[in-house]
């Protein structure tokens, strides 16, 4: 992995900065606090997120601000990698917002978590550590100076812990801790067997007492049974006996039915006969001395009716007549009153004198007298033609009431000629009824007793089922018994053939319990044991030859002991941590530092961090003599990119590329 750019935007001291970082040698320069160290933690943010016991998003985020982002470019295996993490403040915490990759200019959003997957998998770490702290970063690229002092000085157990952690082999302890858990598990589950085989050899005892039972009521189911199937026989033909004789008493139902229908219907057709009869009577009696001629009766109201549209024609005639004349008498009256007051004629214009004026007016009353005597003659008459015309409608009224009459007469005596026929029909169908209820009361009396044997049939048959009920009763508790005898005998065998499974079971975890508490953990220690001791091997070559390259002097002596522990000797006495000189102590961590990255490297072979170290004040106490021999081991270090992060200004000398760092104003800039 090479970094090829980092970008920082409010992040700790820094409010907007990139950075970009060549390959080789390059020193990180600057006093302390100037803002180096904060560019290491944001490069691993960028890398892994937020991580618990390392540091939070309120260490990262600057104060003050709302959000900020990393953001890294790299090359890993020939890719071209982008990645960004943003932070974002709430009121109680500053969370990881949301998070980038692009792969050869391929962007996607991923969550934390996605992304963290997708570094440890680029970078070929193991995918254990997905869920645990980035310790192999930590312990192969960047690893602070105060953490490293921190595992020198740890007890043997937390620093084999570590180790084991970093050298991706605490599998081996945890394969014994779940060990001793499957132990103590197992001691439960064979106790827990232990409890459900108690009662095994009382459940023998009962399964075998289930099977004489079960032998006893098969016999006892044997006997019953010819008991049970002549009781059913017996009961059959009583049934069969029984339906025969219903059929019979069906048969008689019908009978009766009919019988009463056709005695129903006899008598009432002899009550309609009776009606028939009187009504018969009554036509007789009232149809007696009067006969009727309908078509004189007609004849005679057509002459009438002819007379009297003649007198009404006449009547209308003399009306008008009377009426002429009267309007002819009323115009006079009103001539003879306009003559007496007439002066000048209206035609010839002259003088009227009284003379001509009575003249005219003698006229004029003789004319009136005349009308009056015609319409006093044609009144008369008119008076009579009313009096003709009343008696006429008289007449005529008299003609309609005959001829109702008539009417009513024909209609008896039609009725009668019907009620004669309706009398014969009826005689005729009475007789026939009275043959049918002869029949059926003859058919009646040849079953009288067939009721009263259905009856002994049917108590019979009550007698016959009780029977059958009883011996069924005893019959099925003998087959329930059978079946739960049966089911008891299936369970027993089926919960006895489990015991003996747990049995087995139990003989088998006894097994298992004695192979781990006995064989399996001495293998598992025996094998982590050795792999440790391969390591601590090759960690102790790489670590004594990088102490005395830091430290040449003869009396000096470093080794590792068998928790790991550095161990120094000086002029063949050990000399204690406290009392070595600070920049001893740093030499001291610094070889630790680069065995332990060496060792990583090596048995992770593949892993895509190789190429890159980061040392974090390697020299931190060192004197001149040791700061010109940390020439020999930059030079000596085979990484494509190395960073180193030192206020040391001599160690400007040993790098390509410089990048000073300084702090104004509370704000980290950086220059080349």
């Amino acid at each position: 992995m090479i970094i090829k750019k980092i970008r920082l935007h409010n992040i700790r001291s820094y409010t907007d900065m990139a950075i970009e970082l060549p390959l080789g040698k390059v020193l990180f320069s600057g006093d302390v606090g100037s803002g180096k160290s904060s560019l290491l933690l944001a490069l691993e943010f960028a890398l892994f997120g937020l991580q618990r016991g390392i540091f939070d998003g309120a260490t990262l985020l600057r104060n003050g601000k709302k959000d900020g982002y990393v953001e890294i470019e790299l090359v890993v295996s020939g890719r071209d990698i982008a990645i960004k993490r943003t932070l974002k403040r709430f009121r109680d915490s500053v969370v990881q917002e949301s998070a980038m990759l692009a792969v050869d200019g391929k962007k996607k959003e991923l969550t934390a978590m996605e992304l963290k997957h997708f570094v440890i998998e680029i970078l070929n770490y193991p995918q254990s550590l997905l869920t645990k702290k980035n310790l192999i970063y930590r312990y192969t690229v960047y690893t602070p100076q105060e953490e490293m002092k921190k595992i020198l000085l740890e007890d043997d157990e937390a620093r084999i812990d570590t180790l084991r952690k970093v050298f991706d082999i605490d599998k081996y302890k945890k394969i014994l801790n779940n060990s001793e858990i499957f132990v103590s598990v197992l001691k439960e589950r064979i106790k827990e067997k232990e409890g459900q085989l108690i009662d095994l050899p009382s459940k023998k005892e009962l399964l075998n007492k289930r099977f004489s039972t079960f032998s006893d009521v098969e016999k006892q189911i044997e006997i019953i049974k010819p008991r049970l199937s002549l009781s059913q026989n017996q009961l059959k033909e009583l049934n069969e006996l029984y339906d025969m004789q219903q059929k019979k008493v069906q048969e008689l139902t019908n009978t009766k039915i009919r019988l009463t229908k056709i005695t129903a219907e006899l008598d009432e057709k002899k009550l309609q006969y009776d009606q028939f009869s009187r009504e018969d009577r009554e036509l007789a009696i009232s149809m007696e001395r009067k006969d009727y001629d309908i078509a004189e009766i007609k004849k005679l109201r057509v002459d009438n009716e002819m007379l009297l549209k003649n007198s009404l024609d006449n009547k209308g005639i003399f009306e008008r007549e009377v009426a002429v004349l009267s309007s002819r008498k009323e115009n006079l009256e009103k001539d003879s009153k306009k003559i007496s007051v007439l002066e000048i004629c209206p035609v010839c214009k002259q003088q009227v004198n009284e003379e001509h004026k009575e003249r005219i007016s003698l006229e004029i009353k003789d004319e009136i007298k005349k009308i009056n005597s015609e319409v006093d003659k044609k009144t008369n008459i008119l008076n009579d033609l009313k009096k003709e015309i009343k008696n006429i409608e008289k007449e005529i009224e008299k003609i309609n009431e005959a001829e109702k009459i008539a009417i009513v007469v024909n209609e008896k005596r039609m009725r009668k000629a019907k009620i004669s026929e309706v009398l014969r029909l009826l005689n005729e169908q009475i007789s026939k009824l009275k043959k049918a209820k002869e029949t059926e009361s003859g058919i009646v009396s040849q079953y009288l007793d067939l009721e009263k044997q259905l009856e002994r049939i049917k108590s019979k048959i009550g007698e016959k089922q009780q029977q059958e009920k009883e011996i069924l009763i005893e019959y099925s508790g003998l087959e329930q018994n059978k079946k739960d005898l049966q089911k008891e005998i299936k369970d027993l065998e089926l919960e006895i053939e489990n015991k003996n499974k747990v049995q087995e079971q139990m003989a088998r975890f006894k097994e298992i319990q004695e192979f781990l508490t006995k064989n399996f953990s001495f293998v598992i220690n025996s094998m982590e044991k050795q792999v440790m001791a391969h390591l601590r091997l090759e960690f102790n070559s790489l670590f004594r030859r990088w102490f005395s390259i830091l430290v040449d002097s003869p009396q000096f002596e470093a080794r590792i002991d068998q928790g790991f522990k550095p161990l120094i000797s000086q002029a063949g006495y050990a000399v204690n941590y406290e009392y070595l000189s600070g920049g001893e102590r740093t030499a001291l961590a610094l070889a630790y530092r680069l065995a332990l990255n060496q060792v990583i490297n090596s048995m992770l072979s593949k892993i895509a961090t190789r190429g890159l170290l980061i040392l974090d004040e390697p020299t931190d106490g060192f004197s001149s003599e040791q700061l010109d021999k940390m020439r020999s081991v930059l030079d000596e270090l085979n990484t494509k990119q190395l960073i180193l992060v030192s206020h040391e200004q001599k160690m400007e000398d040993f790098v390509e590329k410089v990048i000073r760092f300084t702090k104004q104003d509370h704000i980290s800039k950086a220059s080349y």
